[in-house]
């Protein structure tokens, strides 16, 4: 079947209990980062709030958020901001309802059509290791190249699994080179495995992966080397890396995103050590993304999909933001849901071979 984006529909504005509605209430910020009490936090669904008489859609919705508000005539909108973000004088929507009793609305039917009324975002729900993925598959290969000929904005969250196994590397460097990828987010050692058998040919100082104990001694060498030349871009164009998607990445000028953790015992140059420094260069990627995939990395997976909006505004166009949660074990993938993002297909399956499944039918 035809890949179809769902079309939206704003709610009928003229129906009374909305055309009757009062204005938001706003209250300003006397404190950076201090909201003021009763603030309305944010859900994953298409929210409005009534300024000066106008219904405002907030573009970019997203979980445990704040909404502030322009009031000032002829130029009403909104920002949806984190609390931390929170600036003295900015004007913060209070209420605690959502059904424009007081100026604000959650609007759950925007992507329905008609008299259809089975949940909105749940694409798919109750997936398990027993579960036939072929046609998740083969939507996910129309929304791939939909992306790549309309001008989405495709992210991966990738897991060190990628980078360990050879066929599955090369798979999301082809992605990558072949215009399929736009940003990227890992760890330290995600991108370090890679760079590894980029330049020694080795995981973990293994040729392959036999009985013999996992060395580091190779990964320590990589990192060291990249700090030695002052950037990744700048190992890559001395020539010491033959191949791997960070040497794509970088020639293909993809962004890529490597966040710390507290288990790093060595960092690249370009890890990013604090946390709200991580989620700032994170939300710039997530906040204009169609589509995400996020593969074997539980915790980037729950936090990127709670920042990742379920809907975005792409030339004025309002349409679903399409999220993938690809794991072997059920846990991870259903952990996203369970934390609220209820627009991600989870599919229980080795990474590995997905990202190869996907090459295959993308770059074949």
């Amino acid at each position: 079947m035809k890949l179809e984006i769902p079309q939206y529909h704003h709610p009928d504005f003229d129906k009374d209990f909305l055309k009757n509605a009062p204005n938001v209430t706003l209250e300003e910020v006397k404190e950076d980062g201090l909201s003021p009490r009763n603030y309305h936090a944010l859900s994953v669904y298409p929210e409005y709030f009534k300024i000066n008489g106008k219904w405002v859609l907030a573009a970019e919705s997203r979980m445990d958020t704040v909404c502030v508000a322009n009031d000032t005539p002829g130029e009403e909108s909104v920002n949806i901001v984190e609390f931390r973000n929170l600036k003295k004088g900015d004007k913060v929507v209070i209420g605690r309802t959502e059904d424009a009793s007081e100026g604000i609305y959650v609007w759950t039917q925007g992507f329905l059509q008609g008299d259809d009324h089975k949940d909105t975002f749940a694409f798919r729900s109750g997936r398990s290791r027993e579960t036939a993925f072929s046609m998740d598959y083969d939507n996910l290969y129309q929304v791939l190249e939909h992306e790549k000929n309309n001008g989405g904005y495709v992210t991966l969250v990738v897991g060190a699994a990628l980078s360990l196994d050879r066929d599955s590397r090369n798979a999301l460097e082809r992605l990558v080179r072949n215009g399929y990828v736009n940003a990227i987010f890992c760890g330290t050692e995600t991108a370090a495995f890679d760079l590894e058998r980029g330049i020694f040919g080795t995981s973990w100082g293994q040729d392959h992966f036999e009985r013999e104990q996992n060395t580091t001694r190779n990964l320590f060498e990589t990192i060291n080397l990249a700090r030695k030349y002052g950037s990744t871009k700048a190992l890559v164009d001395e020539g010491l890396v033959k191949d791997g998607f960070v040497k794509a990445c970088i020639e293909m000028d993809v962004p890529l995103v490597i966040c710390g953790t507290i288990r790093d015992r060595l960092g690249l140059p370009e890890t990013i050590n604090n946390v709200y420094e991580a989620q700032n260069e994170m939300r710039k990627h997530a906040r204009k993304t169609s589509t995400m995939i996020m593969m074997s990395a539980i915790l980037y997976t729950i936090a990127t999909g709670n920042m990742t909006p379920s809907y975005n505004v792409f030339d004025g166009l309002v349409r679903p933001v399409y999220m993938y949660t690809v794991d072997i074990q059920e846990f991870a993938v259903n952990k996203l849901s369970d934390r609220g993002t209820v627009t991600a297909v989870s599919m229980v399956t080795n990474v590995q071979d997905f990202i190869r499944n996907v090459d295959r039918a993308l770059n074949n």
